[in-house]
């Protein structure tokens, strides 16, 4: 399997190849009121308006490197969604063998998004579904808010 490796608030996660459009370093990012904590913003990438999510927020970790964060635009659903992380690690290929079912404890945190977890590197490395980042309502309201 074929992921993009990326750091958030000091987790390692892994997110499907085939999800993610492209990388690139942060744009201005506007704040939209009433969206949850993880939801920075919106910002302008190839002329479109974006949702921005952090996602060291998101999954509970804490803030990142706002000055130093990246984005990974993904494809959910017809739309694109930008994830804010802190690095970027790069692109790799393991078995599937490697991640194993979500813990109980964990299924309750984000069960939309975190698909598995493992190891990787003596490090843990959470898989998440990068099409169910946002909700389409939450999309909905992002964009009409613009």
């Amino acid at each position: 399997m074929s992921v993009v490796l990326v750091r958030a608030g000091g987790l390692l996660c892994a997110l499907p190849l085939g999800s993610v459009v492209e990388t690139l370093r942060s744009p201005p990012v506007v704040p939209v009121a009433g969206t949850p904590a993880w939801v920075k913003g919106v910002a302008v990438i190839r002329g479109a308006m974006v949702a921005v999510v952090d996602l060291g927020i998101m999954l509970g970790s804490g803030f990142g490197d706002s000055m130093q964060a990246r984005l990974v635009t993904l494809r959910v659903g017809s739309r694109v969604v930008a994830l804010a992380v802190d690095s970027v690690v790069g692109v790799r290929e393991f078995e599937r063998s490697v991640l194993s079912e979500v813990p109980p404890m964990l299924s309750q945190a984000h069960p939309e998004v975190l698909t598995a977890v493992g190891m990787l590197d003596r490090e843990l490395l959470m898989e998440l579904d990068g099409s169910r980042i946002i909700s389409e309502q939450e999309l909905d309201r992002l964009e009409a808010s613009r």
